[in-house]
């Protein structure tokens, strides 16, 4: 972090007469522990780059591209230049000011063959806000808590966009196992379709059961489309939070027939960590000081003012080569505040008003903050749950499925508990593979909600 040689000056300086209210924001009370624990045992390992702890070389890949080529992020650094600007702006005030002249000029008499005479004149005017109740200060401590924020703010988009773009890629891997396990039920349903003929060929079934096979056919290979519009989409959106063109694929392997499985411990700390370490709500912070300091600025405008302007002249003729006057001039105006109309009374009222709406800014993000990761534990733990049963279910579909094909093979069980059976197979490794994902996206917020991607 750099500050200016203006900014550096200001520091030394900021410590004097100062009016106004005091930038230390207030304290927020928060609970000690979360509701939900998901592992209370578990130490706080989770880290900025938590996507690593998914083991998959691909999304990893990915996720560095994200962040050093993303827009957004590249947008938040140019605003910090700008902000690095303003204090060195603001700084500037605190300092004297210097401004050089030269001037020049011809005398000549038209009449009487008289030749000219010039004069040159050379000097520079100097001026000095004594800043007697602080305002300039404030100003100061204005814009370095606004350039503090614009430096946090950099680290919370590093955080959106990294939640964003890990869940379009578990978007898109959801959408390749969705594809690998269509190919599998079409395979069943082409089985069982064979099988279904067959028996209507010998007789032993009627051409309805032959119907009903083939819609169910039908049925499952009409979503391909969506699959395949799902898993380009996501790739599209990968491709632009990489500062790249939409044709120009992020994505660089094949498909995946598995979603990426979260191999790090879980444990989502004390809410008090959030408060020192999610960038939005230290933004939302630095913020708050920033609108309090231009608080203590609008009320010095209700104080006089004490500038102490001058002059140096140093003028001369052609004839001479050195200056033949030089003069000093110093002054000083107090400026005392009588009548505007309330102006600067307004001005006041309207900065206060701005600082009671970046305290409750503040107060927001932090129950956002703490609404999120309790969301957050909430959902990982009933998935996690769901998971478990799905899995059961699952296995439980597959004997059911076998058991019942075999027997309608032998003519001793229905094709329509066969074709029910069927179905709940391929629903319950559809939902499975969904919940995988749901349960991967959890975890992202999570991690995103912690406010790890302070790197």
């Amino acid at each position: 972090m750099k500050y200016s040689i203006s900014a550096i000056a200001c520091l030394a300086v900021l410590q004097g007469c100062m009016v106004g209210p005091s930038t230390e924001p207030p304290a927020i009370p928060v609970a000690e522990d979360y509701l939900t624990q998901i592992n209370p045992s578990a130490e706080q390992a989770m880290d900025a780059e938590w996507w690593e702890k998914f083991d998959d070389a691909e999304f990893s890949r990915v996720m560095n591209a994200v962040l050093e080529q993303n827009l957004d992020i590249d947008i938040a650094l140019a605003n910090v230049r700008v902000r690095e600007a303003d204090v060195a702006i603001a700084g500037s005030a605190l300092l004297p000011s210097f401004d050089g002249f030269m001037q020049t000029q011809l005398n000549s008499v038209l009449t009487g063959g008289v030749d000219g005479d010039i004069t040159a004149a050379a000097g520079g005017t100097l001026g000095y806000d004594v800043d007697i109740a602080g305002g300039n200060k404030r100003s100061v401590q204005a814009a370095m808590a606004r350039l503090e924020a614009a430096r946090i703010s950099v680290n919370d988009v590093r955080r959106l966009v990294t939640r964003q773009a890990a869940l379009q890629y578990i978007e898109l891997r959801r959408a390749e196992a969705r594809l690998e396990l269509l190919q599998s039920s079409l395979d069943l349903q082409t089985q069982t379709l064979e099988i279904v003929q067959s028996r209507y060929g010998a007789g032993l079934s009627p051409a309805l059961d032959v119907d009903r096979v083939a819609a169910d056919l039908a049925r499952t290979r009409a979503q391909k489309g969506v699959l395949e519009a799902t898993r380009k989409s996501a790739d599209y959106a990968l491709s632009v939070l990489a500062g790249r063109s939409p044709e120009d694929l992020v994505l660089k392997t094949e498909r995946q027939e598995e979603l990426p499985t979260y191999q790090g411990s879980l444990s989502a700390g004390v809410p008090a960590d959030l408060l020192r370490r999610r960038p939005d709500i230290r933004s939302a912070e630095a913020q708050l000081v920033a609108e309090l300091a231009s608080v203590g600025a609008r009320k010095a405008d209700l104080y006089p003012s004490l500038r102490l302007p001058g002059t140096i002249q140093a003028s001369g003729g052609s004839s001479n080569s050195v200056a033949e006057q030089v003069t000093l001039g110093l002054s000083a105006i107090l400026d005392v505040p009588l009548f505007d109309a309330g102006a600067r009374k307004a001005r006041l009222d309207a900065q206060r008003a701005q600082a009671d709406i970046a305290l409750m800014n503040y107060r927001a993000s932090v129950l956002e903050g703490l609404q999120e990761v309790e969301t957050a534990l909430v959902r990982i733990e009933a998935l996690q749950q769901r998971l478990d049963e799905l899995n059961r279910a699952v296995e439980a579909s597959e004997s059911a499925y076998r058991q019942l094909e075999a027997l309608y093979r032998e003519g001793l069980s229905s094709f329509l508990d066969v074709l029910d059976s069927q179905r709940q197979l391929i629903d319950s490794r559809e939902t499975v593979i969904d919940t995988q994902a749901d349960l991967a996206a959890a975890i992202i917020t999570l991690n995103a909600s912690l406010g790890f991607g302070d790197i």
